[in-house]
């Protein structure tokens, strides 16, 4: 019996608590799965980058060999540089790209719903017989007929009808179409249009007048409401009229094509304002153009064409191959520094207009652990008055795992 007691003392005596035993085993699992997430000694305090390229490269000017028939003519990227001009500033008639106007000031007036419905009167169906009369751009109005804004608007903007232009210019002003083509010179003036003035809302008149230059601010300005868009890259619709289709031919030759609207009388000549969108060196870029003043209507898709093919053509330069060290990154953590070299996905590069261009890079912060040719950071080349091109992704040289003593 005594033998008995004395060994039960000395297993409590060499055997520690439970409470002990459940705590360190706690410590453990817990401790561990915390450690493996976020190990004290793994985390990063600091990373010093290190460029192996240029962050700014000066960029040659290439000039482009430009040709057209228009009297008047602009090249633009949006929201970019201007690429050509001809005789840009140089008041002239611009025939049924008034409609630009039209059309933007409808689809901006809030009394002016797309659903809203506009009842034919005898007065529009007068104009109408006028208007084909002078072989103008019509579709068929009958009176009491009842149509809605926006299949007005198809008509103005497709087959480019000029009835449908004095409809909605009366419909938004209560049957006063001079206080509508008020509010279109009044546009102008806040837009900066400052070689532009309207008489009528569908340009058939000559004595209304603008330019190649003041045509493209409308056009930057207009393509940024995804109503007019939809509207100007169409290229039939089936509507009240019957099925409508776009005038501009670009929509169906040229690759790319966004709209946005063509023109003639005697007195303008032929006339498109035009733009296309292509993913170019990896970007989207986005041209327009203005020609105003082309000797014949069916030949100016040609020209207008040829001139996107020119502007899309701009010399580029690549100035970062792709597999190119960018960055080389010192990762410091308590106790260890790693060194990790990223390269280019794909070529960065910049158009050769003669302007400075500015490497930008951004970083992911890496964990304890990463494989050759992951994504930890993107860069990207910007040049002066150039849209921001899009991010090239920065992937690791080298895999690397952290040493297990940094988990301690």
């Amino acid at each position: 019996m005594r033998v008995m007691r004395k060994q039960r003392r000395l297993d409590r005596n060499s055997a520690l608590p439970r409470w002990l035993w459940l705590g360190i085993l706690t410590t453990m699992v817990v401790g561990t799965g915390t450690v493996a997430l976020t190990p004290p000694l793994a985390q990063v305090k600091q990373i010093t980058p290190s460029l192996q390229v240029p962050k700014i490269f000066h960029l040659p000017r290439v000039p482009s060999l430009w040709h057209t028939l228009a009297g008047s003519c602009e090249i633009q990227v949006a929201g970019g540089p201007i690429l050509f001009q001809k005789n840009a500033y140089l008041e002239r008639p611009i025939a049924s790209t008034t409609k630009i106007m039209t059309a933007y000031l409808t689809l901006e007036d809030k009394m002016m719903p797309l659903n809203r419905k506009v009842t034919i009167t005898s007065q529009e169906v007068l104009n109408d017989r006028q208007g084909l009369l002078k072989a103008d751009s019509e579709v068929p109005l009958f009176r009491g007929q009842v149509v809605s804004v926006q299949d007005l608007l198809w008509a103005l903007m497709l087959p480019s009808a000029d009835d449908a232009a004095w409809v909605l210019a009366r419909a938004a002003t209560d049957n006063h179409p001079a206080r509508f083509i008020a509010a279109m010179n009044q546009q102008a003036r806040q837009f900066h249009m400052d070689h532009t003035h309207y008489v009528d809302p569908d340009g058939v008149n000559h004595e209304g007048y603008s330019t190649a230059a003041d045509l493209m601010i409308l056009t930057q300005h207009v393509m940024k409401n995804p109503e007019f868009r939809l509207l100007v890259r169409t290229k039939t619709h089936k509507t009240a009229f019957g099925v409508l289709s776009n005038l501009n031919q670009l929509l169906w030759s040229y690759p790319g094509a966004i709209g946005v609207k063509t023109g003639w009388t005697p007195w303008a000549g032929s006339c498109l304002v035009f733009g296309a969108t292509r993913v170019e060196h990896g970007s989207p870029l986005t041209v327009y153009g203005v020609v105003l003043g082309e000797p014949a209507f069916n030949p100016m898709f040609h020209d207008t064409a040829q001139l996107l093919n020119t502007a899309f053509h701009t010399s580029w330069s690549p100035l970062i191959h792709a597999g190119q060290t960018v960055l080389v990154l010192h990762i410091h953590r308590v106790l260890t520094t790693t060194t990790l070299a990223l390269y280019a996905a794909k070529p960065l590069g910049a158009y050769d207009v003669g302007e400075d261009a500015t490497l930008q890079w951004r970083l992911k912060k890496p964990g304890p652990a990463w494989h050759a040719g992951q994504i930890l950071g993107y860069a990207r080349i910007n040049a002066k008055g150039w849209p921001e091109s899009s991010w090239v992704p920065l992937k690791a040289r080298t895999s690397y795992v952290m040493p297990w003593w940094a988990h301690l």
